[in-house]
């Protein structure tokens, strides 16, 4: 069982990355003010939009993601699927100025990189994030080995509830715990997965970053792209 990972910065791939979307993302692009926000857009949407016409067969601007919530009759804030090849499960984070994008056919896949850029309280951010266990082993860092510590279960909680679908208001982070690689939730919301949730810390030099699956141990296979349309299953 294969994950395939790419990663892409884009700064030096919006230009190209906009020739890949539609019509009405172009439109929602320009409307973004901040030069950063808008990269960001373009460059997530583009590499889905690349994944998907390799796995399709088609024009990349005609592929159609859809966004229809799988636990709610929301069509806007679900996890994003391709509406023509929902067999290929793919989920995409971008921190700073990098996208990741992970797909596989045989597993749910979650991706979640977090830079570690924030400086808020850490005392706060740990409660606000780690179950009780993950605070006694938290409680065994100090300074920046505690930072990293704390991003590292802060990107696998994201992992796990993209691999499920579910935000964070239906799944409270302290309620999650992640520190075994095994996610364990203590009341499970409607729709959780019956499979286990495996956790993989990845090294793809930027930040922390982890990747959950409902398959054990895969064959990760991670490609950084030089141009999006090099997205090659």
């Amino acid at each position: 069982m294969v994950v395939r990972i790419w990663v892409v910065e884009a700064e030096s791939v919006e230009w190209e990355a906009r020739s890949l979307l539609s019509p009405a993302e172009l439109s929602r692009a320009d409307e973004l003010g901040r030069e950063q926000v808008r990269r960001m857009f373009v460059t997530s949407r583009a590499i889905q939009r690349a994944l998907g016409a390799q796995y399709l067969d088609m024009p990349a601007p005609e592929v159609d993601i859809s966004r229809a919530c799988f636990h709610c009759s929301d069509g806007g804030h679900g996890k994003p699927h391709f509406a023509m090849g929902p067999e290929l499960d793919f989920s995409v984070s971008h921190t700073g100025d990098v996208v990741v994008i992970a797909a596989a056919t045989d597993t749910k896949v979650g991706l979640d990189v977090e830079l570690g850029s924030h400086r808020g309280e850490i005392d706060e951010m740990v409660r606000l994030i780690a179950s009780e266990s993950e605070r006694r082993s938290l409680a065994t860092y100090r300074g920046e080995s505690l930072r990293t510590a704390l991003f590292r279960i802060w990107a696998r909680k994201e992992a796990t509830v993209k691999l499920t679908g579910h935000g964070i208001l239906q799944v409270p982070f302290p309620a999650l715990s992640v520190d075994d690689l095994v996610a364990q939730i203590d009341d499970p919301p409607a729709g959780w997965p019956d499979q286990a949730i495996h956790l993989t810390d990845l090294a793809l030099g930027y930040g922390s970053a982890a990747l959950a699956t409902t398959a054990p141990q895969p064959e990760i296979d991670v490609v950084k792209l030089l141009r999006v349309a090099d997205l090659s299953l």
